[in-house]
């Protein structure tokens, strides 16, 4: 009864330190920052609420994001229209993964060596004492990379954690215990979280393709072939009951050819420009995390270390590929919770217990001895864990403060409101139908409650680049059937030459402020 107290008070605090967490970071949803607003943040909402009033995602909106992405925005704007449903649901994000993350711990990494102290009162209030703030200091890595990549909330990465998580804690079933068989309902869930994430972004689900690979190798290694087709037959079946909502839902208006040619097709396209390492490569030390940690704590599962390497490789993959920007490093929380799992249990195995047991339990793992508490690790040692710690989280941490710099300065700056509300006070009511925003930020439409005039509402430039289909559509528009107002950002580099030369000739200046510029069709 007392460990069941101790377990749900603690996870209340985990909970309270999320949401707490998210109201300063996820400033462009958090009810602290009313006049803050995103770019893709802003796109996600806007399709979310667009689907309120009958608007379709791919027909009306295009987009590569899955249809699991924008189902959980249409939820948002269902629950509270504007950003506050959107936020609640990160909140139940967010909580998801503190509890898994959690539970994780609790299962398969904590408690490795049993205490053998005193049962007084004041024993067991301080063994109650170290685990909560044992438990609060094992999600601190997680929110210092999370601060950062987050970029202000609402993205795929982070609808994409708890489908990650899931599979995590799952799958240790199989790799920590090394069972000759996995359970093939697991596998039912890897498919499922799987089929979710492709139909949020298929890039984010490295870590369940580094689960599959590795329980296939283990299971092919033991030879249980049986076991292997029973779990490959439930993961295929996981992955049909993610599709089936989503093909129902676009087959009912006649979109899914629509669906499958943004997401898989134009996706594969805009994912696949060329190998680089973008503006958060530095996080890729936060990828080797565990990975040094295993070394030096000499971590002996073979099966952990084939998921955690498996993991890292996928991710150096995916991470190069294409437009790789910071918020895509948010994937590599779920494998840095590894490095920090082994961490913790190899600290409490030298600090939680009796001191002889203590002794034989770090003379089983390092073979050193020394008479305080850290230096049972061995100075050598101790300064290796502090080095690697300080190497892999020095950059997300100053990341964390420049994020925390940026959502103060985001603290009652109405100033992107007030510019959107200066463009909408120019165009009469019964025309605001016909506002089509080109290269401007998509926040327009959402501050504004304007559906946009045409699906290629935004990063038109870059798609006209990628697809001639693309330009060729938005050319027939300008030539058949053009908007009557045309919103960009003040400065914007109209690139495609049909494009400058209709707002030369066809439409005026209407009007200027200080970040987008209006056109008016002259007609």
């Amino acid at each position: 009864m007392q460990k069941k107290g101790l377990a749900i008070g603690t996870m209340v605090l985990l909970w309270m330190s999320g949401i707490c967490f998210l109201f300063l970071f996820s400033y462009m949803t958090s009810p602290l920052f009313p006049w803050a607003y995103g770019w893709d943040a802003a796109f996600f909402q806007l399709v979310g609420s667009g689907m309120t009033k009958g608007y379709l995602p791919y027909r009306d909106f295009y987009d590569m994001k899955g249809p699991w992405l924008f189902f959980i925005e249409y939820a948002g704007q269902r629950l509270w229209y504007g950003k506050t449903g959107i936020f609640i649901l990160q909140c139940a994000s967010l909580c998801t993964v503190l509890f898994l993350a959690q539970a994780t711990y609790w299962k398969y990494f904590k408690d490795r060596v049993k205490s053998h102290g005193s049962s007084g009162i004041n024993s067991v209030v301080k063994t109650n004492l170290v685990s909560i703030v044992s438990s609060l200091a094992m999600v601190l890595p997680l929110y210092i990379v999370l601060s950062a990549t987050m970029e202000g909330g609402n993205l795929t990465e982070e609808w994409s954690l708890p489908f990650l998580f899931w599979p995590m804690y799952l799958s240790l079933d199989f790799i920590k215990s090394e069972a000759k068989e996995h359970k093939p309902l697991y596998g039912f869930v890897y498919g499922t979280c799987f089929g979710v994430i492709a139909l949020i972004r298929i890039t984010n689900a490295v870590m369940i393709c580094a689960i599959v690979l590795t329980i296939m190798i283990y299971l092919i290694k033991d030879r249980q072939w049986k076991n292997l087709w029973r779990n490959a037959g439930a993961f295929v079946l996981g992955v049909a009951v993610a599709f089936v909502p989503p093909l129902f839902y676009f087959g009912y208006f006649g979109e899914i050819g629509s669906m499958l040619a943004c997401v898989f097709v134009f996706g594969f396209l805009y994912g696949t420009e060329g190998f680089q390492i973008g503006t958060g490569g530095i996080y890729l030390l936060v990828l080797l995390f565990p990975i040094l940690i295993f070394v030096l704590t000499k971590q002996v599962n073979k099966r952990l270390w084939t998921l955690v390497l498996a993991n890292a490789a996928g991710m150096m993959i995916t991470l190069g590929m294409g437009n790789s920007t910071l918020h895509d490093y948010m994937l590599v929380i779920p494998g840095m919770m590894f490095g920090v799992w082994r961490l913790f249990e190899a600290w409490q195995s030298v600090t939680e217990c009796h001191d002889e047991a203590r002794n034989e339990a770090w003379d089983g793992w390092s073979g050193q001895k020394t008479g305080k508490r850290f230096g049972r690790m061995g100075k050598g040692m101790g300064m290796a864990l502090i080095v690697a710690i300080i190497l892999c989280f020095a950059y997300p941490c100053y990341k964390m403060a420049g994020a925390g710099a940026l959502a103060y300065r985001q603290f009652g700056n109405d100033s992107a409101y007030q510019n959107v509300m200066e463009t909408v006070a120019c165009i009469p009511e019964e025309e605001r139908g016909s506002v089509w925003g080109y290269e401007a930020p998509l926040r327009w439409y959402t501050i504004a409650d304007i559906m946009p005039y045409h699906r290629y509402c935004g990063w038109q430039e870059h798609y006209m680049a990628l697809s001639k289909q693309i330009a060729s559509e938005i050319e027939e528009m300008l030539e058949s059937c053009p908007p009557e107002w045309i919103v960009t950002k003040k400065g914007a580099a109209i690139e495609n030459a049909i494009v400058r030369e209709k707002l030369q000739e066809d439409y005026t200046p209407a009007m200027e402020n200080g970040e987008y510029r209006l056109y008016q069709r002259k007609s």
